[in-house]
């Protein structure tokens, strides 16, 4: 199966309901915020910035690029229509929010217009990353920041001993699920050969807490896929999952990955 987040609209709309549901669990998690946090705290923005997310998912982390890195106003673009209308209704009452369908590699945005690109988890999705780096460095004004944070998903890991059942089902889930596992470890020479000056470069670990929520849909999904795929009976599947739940009950779950952000700048004179 291919990476069915490349091709988002192309999906079935309870596939995309789906995709939506996990994205809200990770947004909300704690443990992803000081993320977030992390890397958009710290960057300085014209008082008037105007902010594009590619990839806007269901909205919350768009939303961040004003509460967080300072942004007047910020627009989030994303294939999934699912998605879009999700965002737009979540964020129906703010007007600095706006939401609308697109393709990170061909956006209608005007040459020079934007002072700020963000790409959260979006580039491991992406076939041909280097276009939508180029996308972004054609909308960006000279001077304006492309942030980049994604996962280093070789990472990913439920592991708590050798030959850890729920570890094979994060596994099995990276492998269907994720188009470049080591996009971070390749996005710099991507970057520089678009043009950019590279700027700061931050590691930031996650490590699931309390009911480990988006892990929890991870494994569940996971699961129904291997059965989807006849990998394991219903029942094998129903049993792992309720393995995961016990495990978060009796604090024995350990959820790990590690994320990469990376801050780029378009040069005055480009």
């Amino acid at each position: 199966m291919s990476d069915p987040y490349s091709d988002l609209a192309a999906q079935d709309q309870s596939t995309q309901t789906l995709i939506a549901d996990a994205m809200d669990a990770r947004c909300l998690e704690p443990a992803q915020i000081a993320i977030r946090r992390a890397y958009m705290g710290g960057l300085s923005v014209p008082a008037d910035a105007f902010a594009v997310e590619f990839g806007s998912g269901t909205g919350y982390v768009t939303s961040d690029l004003i509460t967080m890195a300072g942004a007047a106003r910020a627009l989030g673009i994303e294939p999934s229509p699912v998605m879009v209308a999700r965002a737009q209704t979540r964020f129906a009452d703010d007007p600095r929010l706006s939401f609308d369908t697109g393709d990170a590699k061909r956006t209608a945005l005007p040459d020079a217009s934007v002072d700020l690109v963000l790409m959260h988890t979006l580039l491991c999705h992406v076939p041909e990353p280097q276009e939508a780096v180029a996308e972004a460095f054609r909308v960006l004004k000279p001077g304006g920041q492309l942030v980049i944070c994604d996962g280093d998903y070789d990472t990913a890991t439920a592991q708590i001993a050798d030959y850890d059942p729920l570890d094979q089902i994060i596994r099995f889930m990276i492998n269907q699920n994720v188009t470049n596992l080591w996009i971070m470890r390749q996005i710099t020479e991507i970057l520089t050969g678009a043009g950019f000056t590279l700027g700061p470069r931050q590691g930031h670990g996650y490590v699931a807490e309390g009911e480990a929520t988006y892990f929890m849909t991870v494994i569940s999904r996971g699961a129904d896929r291997m059965v989807e795929t006849g990998l394991l009976f219903p029942e094998t599947a129903e049993a792992l999952k309720d393995e995961a739940r016990r495990r978060v009950e009796a604090d024995k779950f350990f959820g790990f990955m590690s994320y990469v952000s990376q801050i780029a700048i378009k040069p005055d004179n480009a």
